[in-house]
Parts: structure tokens; sequence; C-alpha cells
């Protein structure tokens, strides 16, 4: 099971490398902005210095009328392919 996915930038600072910027910006897998709690872990578990969140959150919906992943932009929850409102919780995975 993945319970998250994104894109993350490495620094180097002095002696080490940090996390500069963390995203959960993957379209194939669409995470939920809550799964930074699974990234954060994942990170302290290796002791990376980090941001406290996210540093670009995506906001991803599937529609319910034609079903194809959105990105959702500026708080507009409506599908860019069909014109149907999203639902205001994630809904990526059918089985969640």
């Amino acid at each position: 099971m993945v319970l998250s996915a994104g894109e993350i930038r490495f620094v180097r600072e002095a002696d080490r490398w940090v996390v500069s910027e963390v995203s959960n910006h993957s379209t194939g897998y669409c995470p939920d902005v809550t799964s930074w709690s699974e990234v954060a872990r994942a990170l302290d578990n290796v002791e990376l210095e980090r941001p406290a969140s996210f540093t670009h959150a995506v906001v991803f919906r599937r529609c319910p009328g034609c079903q194809e992943h959105n990105i959702v932009r500026e708080d507009d929850f409506v599908c860019v392919f069909c014109g149907s409102d999203l639902p205001d919780t994630w809904n990526v995975d059918p089985t969640a």
C-alpha cells in the first residue's frame, strides 16, 4: 500500500543533507494532503531535517461524473473535463 508519493528536493547544509522542499504532486498515486504525516515519519526515521508540512500541497479529486482525476486549483472544485462538481473530501482511491 502506498501511503504517500510526490516530489522532494534535498540540499546540502554544512556537513549534511536536508529536505528543502517536498510535495504530494504525484499524478500516478494522487495522494491526499493528509498524507504528510506519513512523509514526516519516514523523513524523521532517517533523521533528515524537513519542513513542517508540504511546501507545495496538491489537492486531487476524482470526478464522480466522468471518473477523471483532477487537480483542484484555487479552491475551484469543478471537473475540468466535464464540469461536474467535485467532492470536498479526497476520493481518488475507489476503495477509500
